[in-house]
């Protein structure tokens, strides 16, 4: 097999502002950089059909695909697996599962919090479901994981209970805002920026995951070593 491999970032989409997944392009372009063995592109998993048609064009190529998603519910379960099969291709587990992303989000909260004395409470904020299940499940994975750093650690949800502004009116000071959303549409610009500016106690960092500027690296990281395990295999 000579051809270039592919791998292809795969986001929900956004909702609301930001429309032109912005994010999500300059993303195709940092991992391109540094993945220059590859060709890089994205899908958007809440279009029908689009997964399917993607996977298609690939042909017999290698494939990667990374799902910069925040659980592994219905769009991992339904929109990405039963399309990604075959032995050249793989499906990495979603971002929020990757062993390096809770340590990112660890690092990143401490760069913004280092010139304070005492370690911040932090309310991670995340979408949940109206039907309780994984994204619920997978946010609380991501905190526990954080936990080794960070003791004080609240989850709060967009659409379940606990509610992401019951979590924030009760933070007492210092505290921080991360919030597990990759664009800044809707949830990842305006309901998460709301919350942070109308908290009681103003937080002393706060930021989403997709606004990070070590992503692309973090990712480029993880399509490589992907990229290893199929030669090798």
């Amino acid at each position: 097999m000579t051809e270039r491999p592919v791998i292809l970032l795969a986001a929900h989409g956004e909702r609301g502002g930001a429309a032109n997944n912005a994010r999500l392009a300059r993303l195709v372009e940092d991992v391109a950089a540094g993945v220059s063995e590859a060709d890089v592109g994205s899908v958007l998993v809440n279009v029908e059909g689009v997964v399917e048609r993607a996977v298609a064009a690939c042909g017999a190529r290698r494939l990667i695909v990374l799902p910069l998603l925040f659980s592994d519910g219905y769009f991992f379960e339904k929109r990405l697996k039963p399309f990604v099969a075959g032995p050249a291709h793989t499906l990495a587990p979603p971002l929020a599962l990757w062993p390096s992303f809770a340590p990112f989000l660890s690092d990143n909260l401490a760069l913004r919090t280092i010139s304070h004395a005492a370690d911040p409470r932090v309310a991670l904020i995340a979408h949940g479901s109206k039907t309780p299940g994984r994204s619920a499940a997978c946010a609380r994975i991501v905190a526990q994981q954080m936990q080794a750093r960070y003791g004080r650690i609240e989850v709060g949800f967009l659409e379940e209970a606990p509610v992401a502004g019951d979590v924030v009116a009760r933070m007492e000071a210092p505290w921080a805002a991360v919030g597990l959303f990759l664009g800044e549409g809707m949830h990842g610009g305006e309901d998460f920026d709301v919350l942070a500016a109308t908290a009681p106690q103003p937080p002393v960092a706060a930021f989403t995951a997709g606004e990070l500027p070590g992503l692309g690296r973090l990712i480029a990281a993880q399509a490589r070593e992907l990229l290893g395990h199929q030669l090798a295999g």
